[in-house]
């Protein structure tokens, strides 16, 4: 057994503890029960401080604390196996016998990881990272409840509250992770001695193959001074036997998955750790389906280097998308004037002109259609979004080579996602040809009954109220203020409905949907620019059909 297996072998041993029925045993049993195994926690962190404070020492002087810290995790845990045989001998009943005999397995099966333990720790640099799949609350929920065997008081409560929006499977270090939150937990476990801990995770940062998670432990540990506080992830300078066991292991751990910790207190009050950690997104794997869903998609290919377009034609054609590959910024104009492209494929380093100056040049194009195309653009820049060579604006997402198929697949998959079936959408507003379909103002006229007079004040007040929505809007989006947006959105709908503007009505009701879900901004500005970019054809169009049915009077 190796040491991932570790986790789930404590997590096992304590389920079964607590499921225990302790009727058999006197109180000062059972505390010593769940000491022994308190004992084994504590011995673990320590052997992680021992590697940590030694790293730089003599190895044969760092072996021999090692070989010290692995005889030491043993005693605790023969000291179960010794609980566990007197309990066999007492009056069990057939339920708890075998219980125990489960313990008793689990307790000889962690002797034996703790060989492997030990390996591990000599063998392997603490900036090494596992990237798997992994259950985030299973992790986490298993890792309180390991923590909350720990506490042998009535005045003192572990609590949780994990944010729903945390996406149900991440890629990460489940090792590392376990060891962070037990070491945190653990230590405000030790320290405060009633009240609630309170361990909350929650979305800091949302992006298309990753998130960013910010955890905080409160509690109302009180004794914490600002001196202390300042120095509680200090190995050299904190008390080991009162503060701080573990931490300076756990920011280790956290800075080494690129994360963030601190620590703030109010004396007599509480501390609260705050730490965030970044986790991958799950790649959504080659199927059937999810290839599916991109099939009949038209692609545009910005891309000069000749294998690369090859490459990409080739997987495109795979998944029944129709592409158009080109490395020349003309050409790839008249392509979008004559076909309806649903997603760019932009190359950010081209022979001519850049990728941002293209995407400029079609973000800036008079037909609404073509200006409102989402761009994702490629290129090997890790860090383009902060990019001071290039303008990024004009991008829906990004696309960073070296890439997979299955990042390519996922990268289209989550632009269609965002863009709500954006195809679907321009192909609502506008024909082949780039005309916006022309309004009919006669049923309008027919709900008036046949009075132009009162038809004239409904499109005015309709313009006025267009008008007060655009400039809203804009501001709403820009201060992220959504439920403001969402309140205009619902303002103007009716009144979109009535005079049968059917393409900016479903411009709003995109927008409408985008708030309702995890809120993208850029999405959200690309649906407010398909309105003001169709609002003037409609309004010219509103007072055509007010003229025709004036001369038609």
């Amino acid at each position: 057994m190796k040491l991932k297996d570790l986790h789930t072998s404590l997590s096992n041993l304590q389920e079964k503890l607590d499921s225990f029925s302790f009727n058999e045993l006197s109180v000062k049993q059972a505390d010593a029960l769940r000491g022994v195994l308190n004992n084994f926690k504590k011995l673990l962190v320590h052997k992680s401080n021992v590697k940590a404070t030694f790293s730089s020492e003599n190895n044969s002087f760092k072996d021999k604390l090692i070989t010290r810290a692995n005889s030491e995790i043993k005693k605790p845990l023969h000291g179960i196996l010794n609980n566990t045989e007197k309990l066999l001998k007492s009056n069990l009943t057939m339920e708890q016998e075998k219980i125990v005999k489960d313990i008793q397995v689990t307790s000889s099966t962690m002797l034996n990881v703790s060989e492997d333990l030990i390996g591990y720790t000599t063998s392997n640099d603490i900036n090494e990272n596992l990237s798997i799949p992994i259950k985030f609350k299973n992790v986490v929920n298993d890792v309180l409840f390991l923590c909350n065997t720990l506490i042998t008081t009535d005045n003192l409560v572990l609590n949780k509250k994990i944010d729903s929006d945390i996406p149900k499977q991440l890629i990460g270090d489940p090792s590392k992770l376990s060891q962070i939150l037990l070491n945190i937990v653990g230590n405000s476990i030790q320290s405060t001695a009633k009240g609630e801990i309170l361990v909350t995770a929650s979305v800091k940062e949302n992006y298309t193959d990753n998130v960013i998670l910010e955890f905080n432990v409160n509690d109302t540990n009180g004794t914490i001074t600002d001196k202390k506080a300042l120095e509680i992830f200090d190995i050299y300078r904190q008390d080991n036997s009162k503060l701080g066991l573990g931490l300076n292991v756990a920011k280790e751990l956290i800075e080494s998955l690129n994360g963030t910790i601190y620590v703030s207190n109010r004396e007599s009050v509480g501390t609260t750790f705050t730490f965030t950690i970044p986790f991958k997104k799950p790649l959504k794997p080659l199927t059937a389906t999810n290839i599916a869903s991109v099939s009949g998609i038209n692609v545009l290919v910005f891309e000069d280097n000749k294998l690369n377009q090859k490459l990409l034609e080739f997987k495109l054609d795979k998944w029944q998308c129709t592409s158009f590959v080109t490395d020349n910024c003309s050409t790839g104009l008249e392509i979008l004037e004559n076909n309806i492209i649903d997603i760019i494929l932009m190359d950010m380093r081209m022979p001519e002109k850049n990728g941002d100056e293209i995407a400029e040049i079609i973000k800036s194009h008079t037909n609404a259609r073509i200006s409102n195309t989402p761009i994702i653009a490629v290129t090997a820049d890790d860090d383009i979004q902060n990019s001071k060579e290039f303008n990024t604006s004009n991008f829906t997402n990004f696309l960073l080579k070296p890439y997979t198929s299955e990042e390519l697949l996922n990268t289209l998959l989550e632009q269609l996602q965002k863009n709500a079936n954006m195809e679907t959408l321009t192909s609502n507003h506008i024909n082949d040809h780039g005309d916006t379909r022309k309004l009919n103002l006669t049923p309008v006229l027919n709900e008036c009954m046949g009075d132009l007079g009162m038809l004239q004040e409904l499109v005015k007040l309709f313009k006025n109220n267009a008008l007060e929505f655009i400039g809203k809007s804009i501001v709403h989006i820009k201060n992220e203020d959504f439920e403001a947006l969402k309140f205009a959105t619902h303002k103007i709908k009716a009144g979109l409905k009535m005079m049968k503007t059917d393409a900016l009505f479903e411009s709003v009701l995109q927008m409408e949907n985008a708030i309702k879900d995890d809120v993208d901004v850029k999405h959200l500005n690309f649906l407010y620019n398909c309105f003001i970019d169709e609002y003037p054809v409609i309004e010219q169009q509103l007072d055509d059909e007010l003229l025709r049915l004036a001369e038609e009077a």
